[in-house]
């Protein structure tokens, strides 16, 4: 297995046990620590989605995954970007100074996104712990 397949797998395990986590804080109320879990996590996976892409490009072993995976990768990544881009406009929403009709939206309807974006963000982490096996 290469390096990157390692540390993207171990990000998946850790991240989908800090997502797990975050929504068991914010139910019971703990809304800063969900906060900080959830900036954590967002930030981590824009990390990991550069470095993908970086490697994607400029590393020949990992554009050589089997093309019957193809499509699995496709789904895969589309799915992981929808979570990952509601995940940033809801910190943008809570971290943005004033009143704009962003922020007022993405405040007003927190909580409804949020239940929505973590059954995605989970069946995506899932699915990179199962690209690990897939790419061996």
């Amino acid at each position: 297995m290469s390096p990157f397949l390692i540390i993207s797998t171990a990000w998946a395990v850790v991240a989908l046990a800090l997502l797990i986590i975050a929504w068991w804080l914010a139910r019971i109320g703990r809304t800063g620590l969900h906060r900080n879990i959830m900036v954590f996590l967002t930030i981590g996976a824009w990390i990991f989605v550069v470095n993908y892409i970086f490697l994607q490009r400029y590393a020949g072993d990992l554009a050589s995954f089997p093309r019957e995976y193809v499509p699995w990768m496709a789904l895969h990544g589309s799915l992981g970007l929808i979570p990952l881009f509601g995940a940033t406009c809801l910190i943008a929403g809570r971290l943005i100074a004033g009143k704009n009709k962003f922020n007022v939206h993405f405040n007003r309807h927190h909580k409804s996104y949020g239940r929505i974006f973590i059954a995605i963000w989970f069946f995506s982490h899932l699915g990179g712990i199962f690209n690990a096996f897939f790419l061996r």
